[in-house]
C-alpha cells in the first residue's frame, strides 16, 4: 500500500488535514506501537485559540472511516526495521501546522517496552498503580528521576 517514506508522510498529514476544523494552530497524531505485528493505539490533539481539543482521524462528520494511518505507521516502522529483531521505535508523533509545515519523531521508550512485555495476567501487571500506566502510555512517558523499581 505504501512504497515510501513521503508516501506515508502525506497520507497521513491528508488524514488529519480532512478531519481537522476550519480553525485550529497545530495539531498531532500520537502512535504507540503495542507489538511488532502492528497492533497500535493513538491519540489525536489539535490547538485552536490556546486550547486542546481532541479529533479522530477515523471520523469525517462524525461518520465512521478507515483512515489507514494505522496501516501507514506500521509501514513506516517496517520500512525503518533494519532486521526482524530491531525495534525502531515503539512511539511516534507526527505534528503538522495549519500552513502544511509537519514534524515527525521517534522514541523507543525502555518504560513502555517493560510495561508491554508484562503478562497481563501476572501479578506484576496486576499490582501497577492506573496512574503510572496512564503516564507510561503517553509521549512524555515518566519522567526521568521517577523510582524505576522494575530496573533493579
Amino acid at each position: 500500500m505504501f512504497a515510501t517514506i513521503d508516501e506515508i508522510y502525506n497520507h497521513i498529514g491528508q488524514a488529519m488535514f480532512n478531519v481537522l476544523p476550519d480553525n485550529w494552530d497545530s495539531a498531532w497524531f500520537e502512535a504507540i506501537l503495542l507489538d511488532p505485528t502492528g497492533a497500535m493505539q493513538s491519540r489525536q490533539r489539535y490547538i485552536s485559540k490556546n486550547e486542546t481539543h481532541s479529533f479522530s482521524v477515523n471520523k469525517i462528520n462524525g461518520i465512521p472511516v478507515n483512515s489507514g494511518c494505522g496501516k501507514a505507521f506500521y509501514a513506516l516502522y517496517q520500512l525503518m526495521q533494519k532486521n526482524e529483531d530491531d525495534i525502531p521505535w515503539n512511539k511516534a508523533r507526527f505534528e503538522i501546522n495549519n500552513e502544511g509545515d509537519f514534524d515527525i519523531e521517534f522514541k523507543l521508550d525502555e518504560d513502555f517496552k517493560w510495561y508491554n512485555d508484562l503478562d497481563p495476567d501476572g501479578k506484576e501487571f496486576d499490582e501497577l498503580d492506573i496512574d503510572i500506566i496512564h503516564q507510561i502510555e503517553t509521549w512524555e512517558g515518566l519522567p526521568e528521576d521517577f523510582p524505576r523499581y522494575w530496573k533493579k
